[in-house]
């Protein structure tokens, strides 16, 4: 009888890690600095290419990696700095950004960096059409947006016209424009919701699964896919990277001191609710006490001058008695 071998074991700490025998086999790509460095820099361009063809259901024959600095108008205005900018070989501009932490502002992000992408691809002296296609993607780790899918998409889209005086006959016998423009584009994972799918199918699940480290999942999709496979290698070898693991341990400390801090102002929240129930109560019993004397006051025939005095009671509230 022949033995099987043992399953391969990994287990993963809360920061979403993979561990064997005591030792980190990888930081998941989750994470925005192994993020950058396996589709950011220069020479992973096949590496970024796969991804954003899994995205944006598109074919891509080449793309250039770009400085994801977003230059600034003036002195004054705000900086933009993305996880990854890069240029398709028809003009298209798309950039990605990794979003863990919800801050509550990921739409007003969105059209901050789509917007600073769309203005900046036209030159002095150039033609508004001839702008190219802008696209900004977001890979949140939150579900934001009130939506069932864990891929979103967005353009600017026209609404229904309300006031039905500005409904012209000739329009409505044909088909009606949708979008005001193509020319800008929003995508939004929502990995969150991701987790939540049972088994999901296709070549984006399979690009979202390596991003968060999922690792039976990585082991079959690699086997189908080769840029997938080369990714995985390489993300297993830069997690062997001390100055990669220095920076993984700094962001754990972070999270931990994080939930620490979330742990106190919670405890906090308790404790001053407690001393404002109590502080209630004790209030309440004593405007309960300083009435019965009002009362007892009133029947003797105390004028309510004094028993104002007295009671420190309203007025209003010793002639309701």
């Amino acid at each position: 009888m022949v033995e099987r071998p043992n399953k391969i074991t990994y287990e993963k700490d809360e920061e979403g890690a993979t561990w064997q025998e005591g030792r980190i086999i990888r930081i998941p790509a989750i994470k925005d600095f192994m993020f950058k460095n396996l589709f950011g820099v220069n020479g992973k361009e096949e590496n970024l290419k796969g991804l954003l063809q899994a995205i944006l259901k598109i074919k891509i024959e080449s793309l250039e990696i770009q400085n994801p600095e977003l230059p600034r108008d003036y002195k004054e205005s705000k900086l933009g700095v993305l996880d990854v900018r890069a240029k398709l070989q028809d003009g298209t501009i798309a950039s990605i950004e990794m979003q863990v932490k919800d801050e509550s502002n990921i739409n007003e992000r969105l059209t901050f960096y789509v917007c600073k992408l769309y203005i900046n691809t036209i030159e002095t002296g150039g033609k508004y059409e001839n702008m190219p296609k802008t696209i900004a993607i977001a890979i949140t780790d939150f579900s934001y947006f009130n939506r069932k899918e864990y891929h979103q998409i967005a353009h600017l889209i026209f609404e229904e016209c309300r006031d039905e005086n500005e409904l012209v006959e000739e329009i409505l016998k044909r088909e009606e424009d949708i979008q005001v423009t193509d020319k800008i584009e929003i995508h939004i994972i929502d990995l969150k919701k991701f987790r939540k799918k049972k088994e999901p199918k296709g070549e984006l699940a399979d690009w979202l699964n390596l991003i968060l480290g999922n690792e039976e999942e990585i082991a079959m999709a690699s086997k189908k896919n080769k840029t997938i496979a080369k990714v995985d290698e390489e993300n297993k070898k830069l997690s062997k990277k001390k100055e990669l693991q220095a920076m993984y341990d700094l962001s754990r400390q972070m999270y931990e001191l994080d939930q620490k801090s979330k742990e106190a102002r919670i405890a906090k929240e308790i404790e001053e609710r407690v001393e404002e129930c109590v502080k209630e109560r004790i209030e309440a019993k004593v405007k309960k006490y300083k009435e019965t004397i009002a009362k007892e006051l009133l029947k003797i025939g105390i004028k309510i001058e004094d028993i104002e005095k007295t009671t420190k009671l309203t007025k209003e509230e010793i002639k309701k008695l």
